[in-house]
This record gives C-alpha cells, sequence and structure tokens, in this order.
C-alpha cells in the first residue's frame, strides 16, 4: 500500500484526488499556469477533505497562496 506524504496525506483515502488533479491540470494549462488557479483547486480540495473530517495540513505556505 502506497504511503502518501504532504499537506493531504490524510485526505487522499477519504477523498480520492484524480479528478482534482485532472481539472487542475486542465485549468492550469487553459490559464497558462497561473497561480492562483492552483491556489483555488487546492482550496476547493481541502474544504472537501475537511467536510468529510480529514485534517489537512498547511499547503499554503509552501505553495505561496
Amino acid at each position: 500500500k502506497k504511503s502518501f506524504q504532504g499537506p493531504f496525506r490524510a485526505c487522499h483515502n477519504v477523498v480520492k484526488p484524480h479528478d482534482f488533479y485532472r481539472n487542475c491540470l486542465s485549468d492550469l494549462c487553459l490559464s497558462d499556469g497561473t497561480r492562483s488557479i492552483l491556489c483555488q483547486v487546492l482550496e476547493t480540495y481541502t474544504a472537501t477533505c475537511q467536510k468529510r473530517g480529514a485534517m489537512v495540513h498547511d499547503w499554503k505556505t509552501p505553495l505561496g497562496c
């Protein structure tokens, strides 16, 4: 079984990141990699994780969001 690291590690088993990841890649390509798009997608993923009871560690500081 894969062990995830990083700020979303407690969430990956609760909310699968695949759809968020795919949408994020698409949005980033359409916006020429605008950081605010990345921040928005991660904000949505964080909210979804927290709503389902998963703890999310600080990701805003390392990514500059």
